[in-house]
Formats: C-alpha cells, structure tokens, sequence
C-alpha cells in the first residue's frame, strides 16, 4: 500500500469546479487541524492535512472520477466516514456536543451511507451487526458492502466466514479500496484457518516465568487463546464468563492461556490478582506492535482461538456462549460403553482392569448372561483395558477412550476375538500390523518409539516388547525419551519404577554421590567433591525456575539455611535444570538462595546430572555428608534436620 502525503493548508474558502469535488467544513469551537484519508480503489491511499481558522472552518478540495470511501479525523481523534463523489459541493458541520455530531448537505452517497449504519433507535449490538450483514449480502455490487465489512464485521470472522462473504460481492463492490485489503486479510487468516497449526507464543506470566504456548498445551485437551487487555473493558466484562466455564470444564480438559495487550505490567499484574484469574496470562507489553498480535491477526479485544493439544485451531473469536456450546460439544460425553458376547460362555464373571494414569488401576465385574455382559463408565484420556474371562487363558487387551466398543468371538479361539470401535485401538493393531510385515519387526517397533516419543503406544510398546532386549543404557535413554501423552499411560509409570527399583539395587551396592563439575552463575567451574569436604553435610538440591514447586521449596531451604548453616556446618549446593541463564539468575536472586553456590551447564532435561542420577522430576535433592555417602534422597525439612541436629 502507498501512502500519498499532500502538504499541510490553511482553511480557505474555495469554490466547486466542474471537474472536481469541495467539501466546505466547520466544527463548532474548533480548533486545531483536520484529516482526509482518500481512500483510492487501487489499494492506496490519499492523505491530506488542513489546519482550521478560528472559527473552526476547513476546506478541502480534489478530484475524482467515481465515489470513494474517505475518513475524516479531527485532530487525530473523532473520526468520520464520507463519501467522496465526482462534482460534489459538501457542506459539513461537526458539532460533537449533539447526538447527531454530523450534518451535511449535497452529498447524497454519504447521507445514504449513515442511514444504513446508523443505529435504529435502542437496537441490540448484535441484532445490529446482524443487520449490516444481511444488508451487504443483499447488495453484492454495492460499494458500501465492503466497506461494511472492514470497518463493522471482519475482525468477527475467521477465514471460512470471510472468504464466503467476500465471494459474494461483484461487480463495482469488487473494485474497492476495502475489497481488496480484505482479500489481503483473508490471505493471512488462511494461515491460522481452523485445522491449521498455531503459532508459538513465548511470553512472560504475572510471576516473571517465561510460559510457551507449545510447552502449555501438553497434557490439555482444548486451549483458549484469550486476547485482553485491562485497558479494555469488554474484555474485562467477560471475565467472569470466562471463569465460571474454565470451573465447569477445566477438570475435562480445558484450560485458557491469557495473551494480554496491556502496556504498563502493574496494571496486567494487578487486575489477575484482584480477579483471582485461575489461568495463565502472559505478556509482551507490546500492545499492537507485539509479533503475536501480527501473527493471529487481532485486530480487536476481546479475541480468541480455540486450539487442540497439538496445536491445531478448533474455532476462532467465540463469544461466550459459543465457546460454551463448543465445549459441551467437545467434552460433555456420555462415557464409554463396552458391550460383548462370547459364545460358549454361558455364565460366570468377567472383570475389566482400567489401567489409569500414575500407574493407577480401576476395577470393575459385570455378570455374564448367555455369554452377554456390558460394562459403562467414562475416561478421562485414551487407556489400556483389559478384560479377564472366567476360562483358561481367556484374557484380552486393547486401547479405548470414551468409545462404544463390541467384542464379540468364541471361547475356545480367544486369540480371534473381535474389538470394534476403538479408533485408538484400530490404530495400535495397524502399527504391530506394519511392524510384523518387516524383516525385522522388533527394530521397525524401536523406531517407531524414536520417532513418536509422544505416542500413548509407545510406553506399552516398550514394556511389553522392547524392555527385556535392551540394556541398561538403552532402557533409561528410550524410557526418558518418553514425553506428552506418553507419560499419562499406565505402562509409562511402570517403566519409571522398573528403572528406580534397578538403580535402588545398584545404590545399596554403592551408596555414594556421583561427582560432577558444573558452572557457577560466574562461570567458574564448581566441583562437587571439593565442595563437599568443608562440611559436615552439604543439601544437593535439584529445582529450575520455571517450576513453581521448586521455587516454593526454595523459601523453606532459605529458612534452614538461615537457621543451621554456620553453627551445624551446613551447605546448600542448588543445581538448576534451566536453559536461560537469565532467568536461572533472576531466580536466584528473586529467591534470595544467592547464599549459596547455585551451578547448572543450561542443558534443562539434557543436564549430566540428569543422566547421572536418573531425575525423573524436580524439585529432588539429596543428602550428602563430607565423603560423599548419601545419607538421604528426597527429603522433607523435617527429615533433613533429624541428621544436621543429631549428628
């Protein structure tokens, strides 16, 4: 787009030529200068500036051959949409104290155009965009239609509404200014069209904590992207909307991650404090300039998108009760149902083992009728099931989510029983199926699990396939792989105390610390052992400071710190598992843990010392007294004191 810039005037009187247009102005006490912006149908635009005498008179003259759409701006404030027509003589007078602020004479095309925007009498806001609506739809070829469009409905629409609408104008409506910047708009909202994927946000919370959209969305079924500011009022309005459906569905799955446009961090800090906001807000303090702006195309607040845990866009600009219809349809399902028939069996028990994240397993038994049993309840995610039968070798297993499963076959060929309806377990029977086709299934089913480290197939691939081939080496590398999904399987959490029940073993054999060298926040080199020798005991924390958790436990190691240090010979030895050295050393300092030697290489779950002690999260700590040994892991306060004061 061009913008042409004519020089600043001074208001003049001026008569009409027969090849041109006048527009004779005044506004009541006025004073200060005036805009036109022209608005050319090539795409480009046309500025001009006059400054208005003291009785508040502008004028503007120019020329052209068809009727273009004009803004006209009062001291860079008020603002006032015209009509620019060929040998039009305008009369214009503003008067901002009147309900009715603009009056003109001899322009019919704008006089037309306030006639159609114009409210009707007290009307509802929606009914009224409804209203522009149907009218530019009903009127394809007029040049007000897209004009409608760009200053009242677009920034409402995603791409699917804005493409249907624009396809509907032809004609002189096509050959406009706002056509074609909306087809510039459509272009960039066909980028984050529902189905595609979002664009990372990395911005910081109301805690100072660095919270990416990517890193967000793990372990959530639907995210809200809110964008807010506390400058706005409607998106203030909505809040406890907002809240009242995060408390109804947050439980199922939904979470909302706030993306806030305010510029001063007191006022973005303040409001999700006095609101008790349960979600997370991150900022920029960018405003409209921030890249995340530009890139989801808001254009106005309130705004959202609605994305699934990959990232892909579900909906866009949902009001309230849309979202909430929305998420009933998303998440208010009835449940699963699993329904059988095995021939041969006549009576008996059949029991199904819902095997829950956390390593948690759910129970139930249904009574067998004629070899007829149903089981009904609700999952949270997908799982693995398992029904035993009251025969020899008469088990089964499968994946399922809220589905409504059949299985049916014969008792004596349980290794043919049918199970239709879990889409998820269709799709672990076609992997095995690819993998035993190969030369070498047991290699194509340890790719698989390289290259989906996410997959809810993977953990069960591992423990019952892989596990008993690999070594030691190889089981910790492929089981801490493991993320996303994967770790919300019942089969992960069995891997997990599989490898800590083996690296106990190997701890009772040899108790002590293993040394490591990492740099302190000055980038000395801090060895473990030499450290260690000072004291009677010495605390190795592990934490990071993107971990609430680990920054709470920071205040109660300060207080022991504080209390026990010197006259206990006491240390504190923190290990960070961050991967910015600045917010490592904000941390630090926020905490005030600068007491003691804080270390880290910056590698977060890559860390040596993650390796080394087989972290599987944080905070941890360990223990150690002057040789080495460690005399503790994980320990509470309490359970830290009962060695430093009773030695």
């Amino acid at each position: 787009m061009v913008l042409i810039l004519s020089t600043v005037s001074y208001a003049q009187q001026y008569v009409m030529t027969s090849d041109g247009y006048l527009i004779n102005g005044k506004i009541k006490k006025g004073e200060g200068y005036v805009t036109l912006r022209t608005y050319l149908r090539d795409g480009n635009e046309l500025l001009d500036s006059v400054v208005m005498d003291k009785k508040g008179g502008f004028v503007f003259r120019g020329y052209t051959e068809e009727a273009v759409a004009a803004l006209l701006t009062v001291n860079g404030m008020k603002q006032y949409r015209i009509y620019l027509e060929p040998s039009m003589n305008m009369e214009l007078t503003i008067n901002t104290k009147k309900k009715k602020e603009i009056e003109f004479k001899n322009a019919p095309l704008t006089d037309k155009w306030y006639s159609v925007v114009n409210p009707e009498g007290k009307e509802d806001y929606q009914v009224y965009l409804s209203r522009l609506e149907n009218w530019a739809v009903n009127n394809p070829e007029h040049i007000f239609s897209p004009d409608i469009m760009a200053t009242y409905l677009s920034h409402y629409w995603d791409y699917d509404m804005l493409q249907k609408h624009l396809n509907v104008l032809k004609g002189q409506a096509v050959n406009t200014y706002h056509y074609r910047h909306l087809r510039e708009r459509e272009e960039g909202l066909e980028k984050i069209a529902s189905g595609k994927n979002t664009p990372n946000i990395a911005m910081r919370d109301v805690k100072g904590n660095n919270v990416s959209l990517n890193a967000f969305l793990r372990g959530k079924k639907y995210v809200l992207i809110n964008f807010w500011a506390t400058w706005s009022e409607k998106s203030k309005e909505i809040v406890p909307n907002l809240k009242a459906l995060y408390s109804e569905y947050n439980t199922k799955g939904f979470d909302i991650y706030g993306v806030s446009l305010d510029k001063n961090e007191n006022d973005f800090r303040w409001f999700a404090k006095q609101e008790n906001i349960p979600w997370t807000n991150v900022t920029d303090l960018q405003m409209w300039e921030s890249k995340t702006v530009k890139d989801y195309m808001v254009k106005s607040i309130p705004d959202n998108v609605l994305v699934d845990t990959k990232g892909k866009i579900v909906a866009r600009n949902l009001s309230v009760d849309q979202l909430k219809e929305k998420l009933a349809e998303l998440l208010d399902y009835e449940g699963y149902m699993i329904t059988g028939n095995i021939r041969g069996i006549t009576e008996g028990t059949v029991k199904l083992d819902l095997l829950l994240e956390g390593g948690k397993r759910e129970t139930y038994t249904s009574r067998i009728n004629n070899g007829n049993f149903s089981f009904e309840g609700s999952v949270d995610k997908v799982c693995m099931a398992m029904l035993d039968f009251p025969v020899k070798d008469g088990q089964i297993s499968f994946f399922m989510a809220n589905d409504r499963i059949s299985v049916t076959g014969d008792k004596r060929q349980f290794e043919k029983v049918s199970i239709k309806g879990s889409p998820s377990q269709d799709e672990f029977a076609g992997i095995a199926s690819s993998c035993n086709r190969k030369n070498n299934p047991m290699q194509c089913l340890m790719d698989y699990v390289n290259a989906n480290p996410t997959s809810v197939y993977s953990p069960f691939i591992v423990s019952n396939y892989l596990y008993p081939y690999l070594n030691d080496e190889d089981r910790k590398q492929v089981v801490n792989s493991l993320d996303g999904k994967a770790k919300q399987m019942f089969q992960y959490t069995l891997l997990t105390d599989q490898l800590q029940q083996e690296e106990n073993k190997k701890d009772l054999l040899s108790d002590k610390a293993k040394d490591f060298t990492l740099s302190d926040l000055n980038g000395k080199e801090v060895n473990l052992y030499q450290n260690i020798m000072f004291n009677d005991y010495t605390l190795v924390v592990f934490w990071a400071s993107w971990d609430n958790i680990s920054r709470n436990r920071n205040m109660d190691y300060l207080r022991l710190y504080n209390s026990y240090a010197k006259k206990n010979k006491f240390d504190i030895i923190s290990v960070s598992l961050d991967d910015s050295k600045l917010q490592w050393e904000s941390a630090v300092k926020q905490d005030g843990i600068n007491k003691w030697t804080n270390v880290s290489d910056l590698k977060r779950w890559s860390s040596d010392v993650v390796r080394l002690y087989n972290l599987q999260s944080i905070p941890a700590n360990m223990l150690l007294d002057k040789q080495g040994n460690i005399l503790g892991r994980n320990l509470s306060v309490d359970g830290i004191l009962q060695f430093i004061i009773n030695k």
